[in-house]
């Protein structure tokens, strides 16, 4: 170990007295700026409560809220003008019972359904025909063998009797039934079935020889309507055209355009309402309701309406095809044969 001197310990005293308070005074006034905490925490700045709050200029409850604007209970709620209780209700006003009601204006029974005016058969046409002043009579055949030509006369204005159809086939009871409508003073019209597969000329020749000695009073009728499979594999041009060359031959040998009886649907369908046609006189099958059959296109109006296939009529036992002549009695008369 080494022994020091009193000088030598001064010194050194003096030494560490000298660093001592050097230490001390770099450490003391550090906390004030390592910590700053006026600088950091700086409540005033940082939290400007009266700028960020703005309580005054934010919540503004007397602009925003304006109580008395926006709710407006006087003129929103207005209970006298809005509810109206008087107004909507208005029993009396809307109900209107009696001008809704009026059965006896807006019922018109008697105008819409007009019995006596119109006329016009429904299931029982005959009822109904006695204003329009539309007569009736009957078309017959084998089908009707034993007529009694006295008592129909009373009851029917005209008959229509078949003769023919096909190349060569007559109806049995064709001479019986022509010949006794005759005699009963009943006027009379034929007509032939027509099968478009067969050769129209001889159709025409098979018809028109039985009537030449005695052509009758109506027109001559061709009958058009889909019978089995007579019509299939023609177009609407062909049959037209077979239709339009039996036309002409009946017209040539008796003086007459023949009457086209027919149905819609044939028409329509095979014939697609051929127009050469509509200056024919028009037989139309009908079997409706309605109170007059609706016209195939082109025609302007229907001579004869068979409205049923099982009407009843004094002279003939069972049933009968029924129809309706567009007109009167005289009015009939034109129709005749002029010779």
């Amino acid at each position: 170990m080494t022994r020091r001197s009193p000088v030598m310990k001064h010194a050194v005293l003096m030494g560490l007295l000298a660093l001592a308070p050097v230490s001390a005074h770099a450490d003391d006034p550090k906390p004030a700026a390592t910590n700053k905490p006026a600088a950091t925490n700086k409540p005033a700045a940082t939290n400007k409560p009266a700028a960020t709050n703005k309580p005054a200029a934010t919540n503004k409850p007397a602009a925003t809220n304006k109580p008395a604007a926006t709710n407006k209970p006087a003129a929103t709620n207005k209970p006298a003008a809005t509810n109206k209780p008087a107004a909507k209700s208005k029993p009396a006003a809307t109900n209107k019972p009696a001008a809704k009601s009026k059965p006896a204006a807006t019922s018109t029974p008697a105008a819409e359904s007009k019995p006596a005016a119109t006329s016009t058969p429904a299931t029982e046409p005959a009822k109904a025909q006695v204003a329009r002043t539309w007569i009736q009579g009957v078309d017959v055949s084998r089908y009707q063998p034993k007529v009694k030509w006295d008592e129909l006369k009373g009851k029917a204005a005209f008959v229509f009797v078949k003769a023919t159809e096909t190349t060569g086939e007559v109806d049995p009871d064709f001479k019986t039934h022509w010949s006794g409508a005759k005699k009963a003073g009943l006027p009379r019209g034929a007509y032939h079935f027509f099968h478009p597969k067969e050769d129209v000329a001889k159709q025409v020749a098979n018809f028109t020889k039985h009537l030449k000695p005695d052509p009758g009073e109506l027109p001559p009728v061709v009958d058009v309507e889909e019978f089995k499979k007579e019509y299939d594999g023609f177009t609407c041009q062909e049959l037209a055209g077979k239709l339009q060359q039996f036309s002409q031959g009946v017209e040539k040998e008796l003086g007459r355009k023949p009457m086209i009886y027919t149905n819609h649907v044939t028409w329509s369908t095979s014939f697609c309402d051929h127009p050469y046609f509509v200056d024919h006189p028009l037989w139309l099958a009908a079997y409706t309701n309605q109170t007059e059959p609706k016209l195939p296109k082109g025609w302007k109006q229907w001579h004869f309406w068979q409205y049923t296939e099982k009407g009843r009529m004094e002279g003939i036992d069972g049933d009968v095809d029924q129809s309706y002549f567009n007109g009167t009695s005289e009015e009939l008369r034109t129709l005749f044969a002029t010779q």
